[in-house]
């Protein structure tokens, strides 16, 4: 081939072009060297971390509220304008005590009718009794036939009962007259007024709520997750006002249904053991801690990677650098880190940046490590 390329260049004359395709053929066999050179990729640097798996007390925080056991929601037993509300928050109560009254000018009104009523009942009765009798001596001298007689007996009859029934609907009338008058059933604290002076109330609407006195709870809300977890641990509780005092407290009731909107279950901790200083409205903090099965390894979230079968990290081998996609399981989210678990074991070195610009098999080199120590 040279020998043929010499002799284009002795023609060169002859042919004008032939110098210019000496150059491109001498060429060609470099530029494929070059290729070949850089088609051996170098290796990425990447950021790794070697895990370590914990097994041992887990403890979690969740932010509450102080609250009575036993809360009664007052209400009217009867509708009306309200006149009257003389309990304010935090106001303490005692059993009977007036709370609101309602405006009873109606309520008089129908009382005074249905009174009414039951005296046209009365004197009705007293007249169709008095008629029934005098027609019972009539019937015995065998002056009235008996059809007659009982005519005035069925009307005795129901004037009897008309004069029942007035006399119910009067003691009606009279108790709802006295629900105008809304008493506390409980000796406790209002924790919540609903309704104010003017307003007009249904039948049955809380107007002030009323926590009862004696035993206090925390109220706290328990992501799904953990709802089956928290049977298993051991809690206290520690108020906002004064973080380093811990109460023992005592799982008593958990939520049969979620929050529709937070999707987390309302959770009620009792606390046997308080003092003067536990109020009611406080804002407190339950404590969970308990000894886990489960080993888990805490790593930066930015180590995840997201499949369409879940979540992994890349496993690198020290000695060769090449990866391996291995499937975990979150356990649960920190701030920053996460803490999984899966098919780990100690000394682990995962990759923990950029993790979701590599491909299984490819071979990194760990950053820090010498360009010819991985291959």
């Amino acid at each position: 081939m040279l020998g043929n390329m010499n002799t284009i260049a002795r023609n060169s004359k002859m042919f004008p072009f032939a110098e210019l395709l000496l150059s491109l053929a001498l060429c060609l066999p470099f530029s494929g060297c070059h290729e070949a050179k850089s088609s051996h990729q170098i290796s990425p640097v990447v950021r790794t971390m070697r895990i370590t798996l914990d097994q041992g007390g887990e403890n979690r925080s969740y932010s509450g509220v102080i609250v009575a056991r036993h809360e009664v929601q007052e209400s009217f037993r009867v509708g009306g304008r309200i006149e009257k509300r003389g309990v304010d928050v935090g106001d303490t109560v005692h059993e009977g005590q007036v709370l609101a009254t309602l405006d009873e000018k109606d309520l008089r009104l129908a009382m005074e009718s249905a009174r009414a009523e039951r005296d046209a009942a009365r004197s009705n009765k007293e007249q169709t009794i008095t008629d029934e009798r005098r027609y019972a001596t009539l019937l015995s001298k065998n002056v009235v036939s008996q059809s007659e007689y009982d005519l005035k007996h069925l009307a005795a009859d129901e004037a009897r009962a008309r004069m029942e029934r007035a006399d119910r609907s009067l003691k009606l009338a009279l108790s709802q007259l006295d629900y105008a008058r809304l008493v506390s059933s409980t000796d406790g604290v209002v924790t919540k007024v609903s309704a104010e002076a003017g307003q007009v109330v249904p039948q049955g609407q809380s107007v002030v709520t009323v926590a009862r006195k004696g035993a206090l709870e925390v109220l706290v809300d328990i992501p799904e997750r953990r709802l089956q977890d928290i049977r298993k641990t051991q809690a206290d509780m520690s108020l906002w006002s004064n973080r380093d005092v811990r109460y023992p407290a005592v799982l008593r009731e958990t939520s049969p249904a979620a929050d529709p909107a937070t999707r987390t279950y309302a959770v009620r901790y009792s606390l046997p053991h308080v003092d003067a200083s536990v109020k009611l409205g406080m804002t407190a903090t339950i404590h969970l801690s308990g000894d886990s099965a489960i080993r888990t390894a805490r790593i930066p979230a930015s180590a995840l990677l997201g499949r369409g079968s879940g979540v992994g990290v890349w496993i690198v081998d020290p000695d060769t650098g090449h990866l391996t996609f291995r499937p975990v399981t979150v356990d649960h989210y920190t701030q920053r880190d996460a803490f999984v678990q899966g098919q780990l074991a100690d000394g682990d070195v995962i990759v923990t940046s950029g993790v979701q610009k590599l491909d299984e098999g490819l071979s990194v080199r760990l950053a820090g490590a010498p360009r010819e120590d991985v291959r």
